[in-house]
């Protein structure tokens, strides 16, 4: 398997009017599962797209290795994207896309795709129109894992499934992964069902990287604190309070940052406990969209 370490460097792309991509520079460590996060409109979808080659940037460069992805045929077909939606596929049958897919990329593995054919009960004469949302979601999931590429993306790739066939996505992915370790960039909104996956993590606001770190780091920089609204009343105000929820007496509050001092927090009888890594972007988020606010208020002010 080809290992390349994938890099943008300061990448800008304009859709229309809106500027989709600003500045974005960051590094992706070769044969590791990495999380794309963001709210919708953020622009996971536009910076996956330029990474494959199916975009190119304004300014700026994407590399793999120490080659440029675009206009460059060798790099690109060692590069699978699975979109949200396949469009391009609509008229052709099961069988004929897994056809143009084994001459697309060098390392496709027929077997298995025809074993999650058949474990998926994938029509190969259906037509890709015809299949459910859910079938089309699997067929790229199919796509994704049988391509053997050394850098895979998937944009979203369990839309319209089930508990049970995202939870098979993922163990598929992670023995696939484990068997043949690659770069995979997954885009997900299900963040805390595929927590347990991500090896690093990158956080997109408004078409920037505002965060790309290991996954464990990413966690640890914040904790939820909980005790009496007396006892938490100093954190009142400070900025590194990202949420604050209050019910009679008891509050809880989103802490980021580290706490020199823990210890004697904990002695006051204030519980300190991991946040969920859904709610944490959530609150990041929030916080990155209050940040703009006050910026914009403070331009036109």
């Amino acid at each position: 398997m080809l290992e390349y370490t994938l890099k943008c460097h300061q990448i800008y792309k304009k859709l229309g009017d809106v500027q989709a991509i600003h500045d974005v520079t960051v590094d992706f460590e070769p044969n590791a599962i990495h999380g794309l996060l963001g709210p919708s409109g953020a622009g996971k979808t536009t910076l996956l797209h330029l990474i494959s080659g199916q975009l190119f940037p304004d300014q700026g460069s994407v590399t793999a290795g120490h080659y440029p992805i675009h206009e460059n045929p060798l790099i690109v077909s060692n590069i699978c994207l699975v979109k949200a939606e396949e469009r391009s596929w609509s008229q052709y049958k099961v069988g004929d896309i897994m056809k143009f897919c084994s001459l697309l990329y060098p390392a496709w593995d027929a077997k298995l795709a025809a074993e999650l054919l058949h474990q998926f009960r994938i029509p190969p004469n259906q037509r890709f129109k015809q299949l459910s949302r859910g079938n089309q979601s699997l067929l790229g999931i199919v796509k994704g894992l049988a391509s053997r590429s050394p850098i895979t993306l998937f944009d979203e790739p369990t839309l319209g499934l089930d508990a049970e066939k995202r939870e098979a996505f993922y163990e598929l992915l992670l023995r696939d992964y484990s068997e043949h370790p690659r770069t995979l960039i997954l885009s997900t909104h299900l963040i805390d069902e595929s927590a347990d996956l991500l090896q690093f993590i990158t956080l997109l606001q408004q078409g920037t990287v505002t965060a790309h770190k290991n996954a464990e780091e990413f966690a640890d920089q914040a904790r939820y604190l909980q005790g009496s609204t007396k006892q938490l009343e100093p954190f009142f105000g400070d900025a590194r309070v990202l949420n604050r929820e209050s019910l009679g007496h008891v509050t809880r509050i989103a802490w980021l940052g580290s706490l020199d001092n823990e210890p004697s927090l904990r002695e006051q009888g204030i519980d300190i406990s991991p946040i969920p890594l859904q709610k944490l972007f959530v609150y990041l988020t929030r916080q990155e969209h209050r940040t703009s606010e006050v910026n914009v208020h403070e331009s036109v002010s």
